[in-house]
């Protein structure tokens, strides 16, 4: 009995062991990747596009302006839709951004640095991250290493090149232009004016508000796809996403659910559904299993992948990801004089001016022409003063706000920015006359007098102190003598001088007080 025993005990580990396998795998969500459109080989190590590489200038693209700075960013418009194409019923939603340049962003797997690392996420974290309100996936990339493919720009930085082969891009340059097409490398360097964000598709579905896809067909490699020939990537039925704009300049998100040649729509009606819908300029971005659309931070679309256990359906994990996020200030340091405030940058101190809190602005007169404006005000030039500048320097005084006095003799007057004590403008000096004493013999006078005065009041002192010290000597002798009992008798006097009748008498002893 022992023997049955311990094989079910072994028999009950295992199923334990294989049930949390199983329960491991449906947390985490994994996608079996089996819903595949790829326009890039399996077996070529050269990216796709790679019929015509270019280095230098040249090639075909669409410059759009941005929109006005006046117009506010707000917030994304979200649109979700359930049309019918070809008799189909296919889900999806299309989102317009405006102020692109503060609003768009193209987004590396799993943040920072997720293209050199190869790293794959799904949109969902890495939107999360990021505080995305709308994003998509969006660049391809090569299923089996992770690879960033083409040209990918984010935030500014450069995080994967296409060595000049070319793709169909969307990108946005710092003054806000919108760029669609074909780029050189020469193109997407440029350093006049460089891409803020940038990323690349296959196929450019619109270009100038006409449809492009047979044009793309020509100038773009059709041996260079894993889904089958090139006509077959672009007809066949497919979850889709795409990126462009509008002729308001703003961003345009399009995605639509579906399963590869089951459900779905091909590139030619994305590309009729987008024209529809305003739009000027698109291109087709990685669609399949890779389709995501995520709101505020939480998966709103169908994906078409299987999870591990065959039942589900799980997002793909995948590169460069599209976000729509709140307004940033550009540059986003308000370059490091003010504060980012809801996509506006507040500036600080007094001085500090501008969108971009770059200029220094210290009033109408800014300093009259006869100073530099600095972050503390005002700092004038030789010769002026005041808060403006805009006062001369007062006499006897020169130099950077009239801040050094003037070292001429008989009180000449100086060159208020040089200090030098040729006069000149009219300006005279006290001339020495025939009676007055030269500098040395003043000293001279001066110390003299000087000297002579001290001793007169030490003299006049020493005087002062033997009159005080005998006066002292006089009052304590006559005070001694009336505690002696000598009284003195003086008779009172009428006003007129003489005396009183009772005063006429004969002066007598004085009465003794001990005789009674």
């Amino acid at each position: 009995m022992a023997a049955p025993t311990e094989r079910g005990f072994l028999f009950l580990f295992v199923l334990l062991g294989f049930l949390a396998e199983v329960s491991g795998d449906l947390s985490s969500g994994a996608s079996r990747d089996d819903d595949l459109l790829l326009p890039y080989p399996r077996v070529r190590a050269r990216p796709a596009r790679d019929c015509h590489p270019g280095r230098a200038g040249g090639r075909e693209h669409e410059s759009w302006p941005p929109s006005p700075l006046a117009s506010a960013a707000g917030r994304p418009a979200v649109r979700t839709f359930v049309s019918h194409f070809g008799g189909r019923a296919v889900a999806g939603h299309l989102t317009r951004a405006a102020q692109p340049l503060r609003t768009f962003s193209v987004l590396e797997p799993g943040g920072r640095g997720g293209c050199a690392k190869r790293r794959r996420a799904t949109v969902e974290e890495t939107a999360r991250a990021a505080g995305c309100r709308v994003a998509q996936n969006g660049g391809f990339f090569r299923m089996s290493t992770g690879e960033c493919l083409g040209n990918a720009v984010s935030d500014g930085r450069r995080v994967s090149s296409a060595g000049g082969l070319l793709n169909a891009q969307f990108g946005i340059r710092r003054d806000g232009t919108l760029v669609t097409g074909y780029l050189s490398e020469e193109d997407v360097l440029d350093p006049e004016n460089p891409f803020v964000q940038l990323l690349s598709g296959v196929v450019w579905l619109i270009r100038n508000g006409s449809v492009y896809i047979n044009e793309s067909q020509v100038a773009e490699c059709d041996e260079t796809q894993e889904t089958g020939s090139f006509s077959k990537f672009v007809n066949v039925m497919s979850a889709r996403t795409a990126v462009g704009h509008d002729r308001d300049g703003q961003l345009v998100l399009f995605h639509a659910d579906g399963q590869t040649e089951q459900r779905g729509i091909n590139l030619w009606e994305m590309a009729e559904f987008l024209l529809g819908q305003g739009v000027v300029n698109a291109i087709n971005l990685d669609g399949g299993g890779s389709a995501t659309f995520v709101l505020n931070g939480t998966l709103a679309s169908y994906p078409s992948d299987h999870c591990q256990d065959n039942m589900w359906r799980c997002p793909r994990r995948v590169s460069t990801v599209v976000c729509v996020h709140e307004p940033l200030c550009q540059p986003p340091d308000c370059s490091g004089h003010g504060t980012c405030v809801e996509g506006r940058c507040e500036c600080s101190g007094h001085f500090w001016r501008g969108a971009d809190c770059s200029e220094l602005d210290c009033g109408p007169t800014n300093c009259s022409g006869h100073g530099l404006c600095t972050e503390a005000g005002c700092s004038c030039n030789a010769g002026w003063t005041g808060s403006n500048c805009s006062e001369e320097c007062p006499l006897g005084w020169h130099g950077p706000g009239c801040q050094k006095p003037c070292q001429c003799e008989h009180q000449c007057p100086c060159d208020p920015q040089t200090g030098n004590c040729s006069v000149s403008q009219g300006k005279q000096c006290l001339q020495p006359s025939e009676g007055t004493l030269r500098a040395g013999d003043l000293s001279f006078v001066s110390r003299t007098t000087w000297l002579a005065l001290t001793l007169v009041l030490l003299f006049l002192l020493l005087i002062s102190a033997a009159a005080n010290v005998s006066l002292v000597l006089g009052s304590r002798a006559e005070h001694n003598r009336h505690l002696d009992g000598d009284y003195v008798y003086h008779p009172l006097q009428e006003m007129a001088g003489e005396l009183l009748p009772t005063e006429k008498e004969p002066p007598r002893y004085p009465r003794d007080p001990f005789k009674d």
